[in-house]
C-alpha cells in the first residue's frame, strides 16, 4: 500500500495518514520548485528583451489525493472524518472566528517528496461513490492542498 504521513506543527508527531481515515491515492508529479522568473525589460525600438539572470525558488501549492473508506460503510462517517481532520490543521477559533493554521510536513513515501507548508482545509469531495451492492459502502475522494511558502524546507530527493 502507498504510503504518506503528516507532522503538524513543529513539535507533532509524525503520523501515517491511515491513521485520520486518509488512504493516499496519488499527489502532483513534481521534482522541484517553480522559480520565480528573470527580471525583465522590454523596450519598443529594441529587439528582445534585457534580463536579469538571478532568480530565486518561487512558492507553490502541493496537492495530494486520498479516498476516505468510512468504518461503518455511511457517509456521514467520512464527513465527520474529513471535518476532525480539516480541525486538526489550526488552532482554536479566536473570538471574531479567525483560525492561525499550523504549519505541517507532508511526507509521501511513495515519491519521496517532504513537503512543508501550511495546509487548506478540504471543503469538497471529488467524488462521492457508493456501491449499490453494499460490499464497499461509501468510499469519498477527496484532494487535499498544502501551499510552500519557503520552498528550501522541502525535499524531493527522498522523504526524510
Amino acid at each position: 500500500m502507498l504510503k504518506a504521513y503528516l507532522k503538524i506543527g513543529e513539535d507533532g508527531v509524525k503520523t501515517d495518514m491511515e491513521t485520520y481515515g486518509f488512504i493516499y491515492l496519488d499527489s502532483d508529479k513534481r521534482v522541484g520548485a517553480d522559480s520565480k522568473g528573470f527580471e525583465k525589460t522590454a523596450y519598443p525600438e529594441e529587439e528582445g528583451e534585457h534580463i536579469i539572470p538571478k532568480t530565486v525558488d518561487d512558492a507553490f501549492d502541493y496537492k495530494a489525493k486520498f479516498f476516505i473508506q468510512p468504518s461503518d460503510g455511511t457517509l456521514g462517517t467520512a464527513n465527520a472524518k474529513i471535518t476532525a481532520f480539516n480541525n486538526l490543521l489550526h488552532g482554536t477559533r479566536t473570538d471574531k472566528g479567525v483560525k492561525e493554521y499550523y504549519q505541517v510536513t507532508f511526507y509521501n513515501d511513495t515519491k519521496r517528496h517532504k513537503i512543508v507548508g501550511y495546509p487548506q482545509e478540504i471543503p469538497l469531495a471529488e467524488e462521492f461513490w457508493r456501491d449499490p451492492k453494499n460490499q464497499v459502502n461509501d468510499i469519498v475522494i477527496v484532494e487535499w492542498t498544502i501551499r510552500v511558502t519557503k520552498p528550501s524546507l522541502c525535499n524531493f530527493n527522498g522523504a526524510e
